[in-house]
């Protein structure tokens, strides 16, 4: 396949390939330092391990595949560079490299979120109120994923058609497959959804964790630990402002791609360093001196079967010890009417 001649004004030296290697490495070495971390704190607070835990294990797996399609197969055959001075299979290995962190990054997004759900549950599922919007939100993630799973498998047929179609070796015939996705409409429908999932799972807890008995600032450490989470949401926001920019179809592929790729790489890495953060208040507070501690309310630590134990005054006390978990606790919320 000819390549066209580059623009006037294109420096060829330009090379971004050790960004991207820096940036997929780094943050996913994060994410494994928070899951670790995560773990640790369970242990130390002697909690057996559950749904959101094993969820959020999970995500590492598939966000090794997106790391590795984008930082390793498609940079080791040219992205990042301008695509005049890449090898002649580039296109090939950046689509075939695309093909496989799309998938990462959908398997990853949707094992963070059910992480997330299945804490919220975990935590407050006693409160019907709830109950309905966290298996609401679940079952709008589990069909997201679905759709767009299957949308990036059958975008071209054959499957394979979709990196093969660039081979310079034996190229393709337009009429031997076809790719009937448009590329922009299946940009929004990613990238919305997530939006809007993210935003909708920050503002589900919110309720809740102001009626914490704790210090004012104990309670704005608590809920500070949650609006991290906004810049998750953040992140999907420009990866998406770069997706409705790109143009799959551009013959500068391998460098004008760059960002679309590193943005998308960040929101998953730090989508689950940023799930893992509730969790790390007993590694915290050995660290900072107990600042992160949340602490009793006038109440002495006890062992009860339930997260929240219905009283006979129709009141409800929410015994927090370390969040999303039954059993000792040491601070106190009360709600009334909720349960």
């Amino acid at each position: 396949m000819e390549r066209p001649p580059p623009p006037a004004g294109v420096d060829l030296s330009e090379d971004r390939r050790a960004t991207i290697v820096a940036t997929s490495v780094v943050t996913w070495f994060l994410a494994i330092i928070a899951i670790i971390l995560r773990l640790l704190s369970r242990r130390m607070k002697g909690i057996e391990l559950w749904l959101d835990d094993w969820l959020i294990i999970a995500a590492l797996f598939p966000s090794c595949a997106h790391v590795f399609g984008m930082a390793g197969y498609a940079v080791s055959r040219g992205l990042g560079q301008h695509i005049w001075v890449t090898p002649p299979d580039s296109t090939r290995a950046w689509a075939l490299g695309l093909f496989i962190a799309e998938l990462g990054y959908f398997f990853t997004l949707i094992c963070v979120k059910w992480s997330i759900l299945a804490f919220y549950w975990r935590s407050f599922h006693i409160r019907r109120s709830i109950r309905i919007p966290i298996w609401t939100l679940a079952t709008v993630v589990l069909l997201w994923g679905i759709a767009v799973i299957l949308v990036t498998i059958f975008q071209c047929q054959p499957t394979h058609a979709f990196w093969s179609r660039f081979d310079p070796v034996n190229p393709r015939s337009p009429s031997d497959y076809h790719c009937g996705v448009e590329d922009t409409k299946f940009f929004y429908g990613n990238a919305i959804p997530t939006i809007i999932t993210d935003i909708l799972m920050l503002l589900l807890p919110a309720p809740y964790i102001y009626t914490l008995q704790l210090r004012k600032g104990q309670k704005f450490a608590l809920a500070g630990i949650f609006l991290v989470g906004l810049f998750v949401t953040l992140v999907s926001v420009i990866r998406l402002n770069y997706l409705l920019k790109g143009n799959l179809q551009d013959p500068d592929i391998t460098w004008n791609f760059v960002d679309i790729g590193l943005w998308s790489v960040i929101e998953g890495n730090i989508a689950m360093v940023c799930a893992c953060l509730p969790f790390l208040r007993p590694i915290l507070n050995k660290l900072t001196f107990g600042i992160f501690n949340i602490s009793s309310v006038g109440s002495k630590p006890h062992h009860s079967s339930n997260f929240i134990k219905v009283s006979h005054n129709n009141a409800s006390s929410h015994r927090w010890d370390d969040i999303g978990r039954s059993g000792r606790t040491s601070a106190t919320v009360k709600a009334k009417g909720d349960v």
